[in-house]
């Protein structure tokens, strides 16, 4: 198992709301730019998906929001695996958003399906894509899905 994915960033212009805090969409933003982050990272680039005719796509979303963040501020977004099914086809991913002391702030629970881009199902992950789900860091109430 690896160790947690994490991309350090801070609260632009474009992520504040009319009270000036960061928005929620934002915090979605920044965690989907982690996940690109973290696939890319480990050779799995959009070229790479567009090879394979693979796609994640996230069917439902649950956050926990714990505290404002405002402009200039920074953060840490990380990445975890929450539980998977037994085929592979569908994950849970735990992004963690934490100030540079570790206080959390948000916390985004996406469950994700594995798509065929060509006939738009669901499918089971190719080899190597599904070697990565299993080796990545895991949350404390990980479980199988």
């Amino acid at each position: 198992m690896s160790a947690v994915f994490e991309h350090c960033t801070d609260v632009g212009w474009f992520d504040l709301d009319a009270n000036r805090h960061m928005k929620n969409t934002a915090y979605m933003e920044k965690a989907v730019d982690c996940r690109l982050r973290f696939f890319h990272s480990n050779g799995v680039s959009p070229d790479v998906f567009a090879t394979w005719k693979v796609a994640f796509v996230v069917v439902r979303d649950e956050v926990t929001y714990s505290r404002e963040l405002f402009l200039g501020d920074r953060m840490r977004v990380q990445m975890m695996c929450g539980g998977v099914n037994a085929s592979g086809s569908r994950f849970l991913i735990v992004n963690r958003i934490l100030t540079p002391e570790s206080e959390p702030v948000y916390e985004i629970r996406s469950m994700v399906v594995w798509l065929n881009t060509e006939t738009r199902k669901s499918i089971v992950p190719p080899p190597d894509l599904a070697k990565l789900i299993e080796g990545m860091a895991r949350t404390g109430d990980y479980r199988a899905l």
